[in-house]
C-alpha cells in the first residue's frame, strides 16, 4: 500500500454502515496526522459524498482537482476511524488552503476553538 498521507484523498469501502452512516465505496480525506499514519492500523478519515441531505450540516467543496470524480462535499459531521485495509487506492490530494478549510470545520463540529 502506498504511504497514506493528511490531506489525501483515498478511495475506501466504509461498508456496513447503520442507518443513516455514510456507506458504500466512495472518497475519504484522511485527517489523521502522519505518525499515526505511519504506525497505527488504523486512520481518521471524513466521507466525501455528492448528496447532502441536511441543510446547515458543516461541509467543504472538495473539486475535482483532488481526485473525485465530479465536484463534491466533505460531511465533516462524519468523521470516523477506519481500518488501513478500508482504504482500496489513493485518488489524490487537497491543498493547503483547502486541508485549513477542512480544520475549521472539523473545529465547529467538535466545539473546538481556534487558538491564535
Amino acid at each position: 500500500m502506498a504511504r497514506i498521507k493528511r490531506g489525501q484523498v483515498w478511495i475506501a469501502n466504509i461498508d456496513p454502515g447503520f442507518e443513516s452512516e455514510i456507506r458504500k465505496k466512495r472518497p475519504v480525506l484522511i485527517i489523521s496526522n502522519d505518525t499515526i499514519n505511519a504506525y497505527w492500523p488504523k486512520v481518521i478519515a471524513v466521507p466525501i459524498t455528492t448528496k447532502v441531505f441536511y441543510p446547515g450540516v458543516e461541509k467543504v467543496s472538495i473539486g475535482k482537482e483532488a481526485g473525485v470524480k465530479v465536484d463534491s462535499e466533505l460531511l465533516a459531521t462524519e468523521i470516523r476511524s477506519i481500518d488501513k485495509k478500508r482504504l482500496v487506492e489513493k485518488a489524490g490530494k487537497i491543498t493547503k488552503e483547502k486541508l485549513f478549510e477542512v480544520e475549521a470545520a472539523l473545529r465547529a463540529v467538535l466545539g473546538i476553538e481556534e487558538i491564535n
